[in-house]
């Protein structure tokens, strides 16, 4: 048994009743825009855009927030690097994720369907706390992004050295990029064991001669 888009929009208004939305079909996505105190987006928008869709057939959904940020041009990406990878160990239901190669941050929450469905409460909670994270870290990737500066709410603020300050030479982006290849293979493996998660929870067909 598999969620389908028609039946993800019905839950969807089920816990969301004046939520606005769009809905396209042959993605099996949804798309829906809700405002935020802190957060702005780098068009300036003060509100994040999230995307739910499907994916193996209905039995696995992804609740995702694209391009929110543009770090493309920061003199700072190890910083931000070490600073996503702490939201995403601060915070197991969201995660975030660097492209090095265009300069995109993104947030996802995921789900496996076992049974083919999500209660409209756990839908809410899902969409929530992903709006709620980006919302309250915000300030703190900007600061990255701009000062490289790593900080966490309630925490005391580290200011990270740079790598010249600490060999007293010119280095390259190696230990930066090593960084963020870090954060992408925890993500990779954060999204492995949800595949396994659903694989083993699929029903099993014994084979045999007949």
């Amino acid at each position: 048994m598999a969620m389908t888009i028609q039946a993800l929009e019905k839950t969807l208004k089920r816990a969301f009743p004046e939520l606005r939305y769009s809905v396209d079909h042959e993605r099996e996505s949804i798309s829906v825009d809700i405002a935020r105190e802190a957060y702005r987006s780098p068009e300036g928008k003060d509100g994040v855009t999230v995307g739910l869709e499907l994916f193996e057939k209905g039995e696995y959904l992804e609740l995702q927030c694209q391009w929110l940020y543009d770090a493309s041009q920061s003199a700072h990406r190890g910083a931000l690097s070490r600073l996503l990878l702490g939201v995403s160990l601060r915070t197991p239901l969201v995660q975030f994720s660097f492209d090095e190669a265009d300069g995109e941050v993104r947030a996802t929450a995921e789900v496996v369907l076992a049974d083919g469905s999500i209660t409209p409460l756990q839908l809410k909670l899902m969409l929530t706390t992903l709006v709620g994270v980006i919302d309250a870290f915000h300030p703190h990737v900007v600061r990255a992004m701009e000062t490289g500066e790593i900080s966490f709410p309630n925490e005391e603020t580290i200011v990270r050295a740079t790598l010249a300050d600490q060999s007293g030479d010119d280095v390259s982006l190696a230990a930066p990029l090593e960084i963020g290849e870090m954060l992408k293979a925890l993500l990779a493996e954060s999204r492995l064991r949800g595949r396994k998660m659903w694989e083993d929870a699929a029903p099993k067909r014994s084979v045999g001669r007949h």
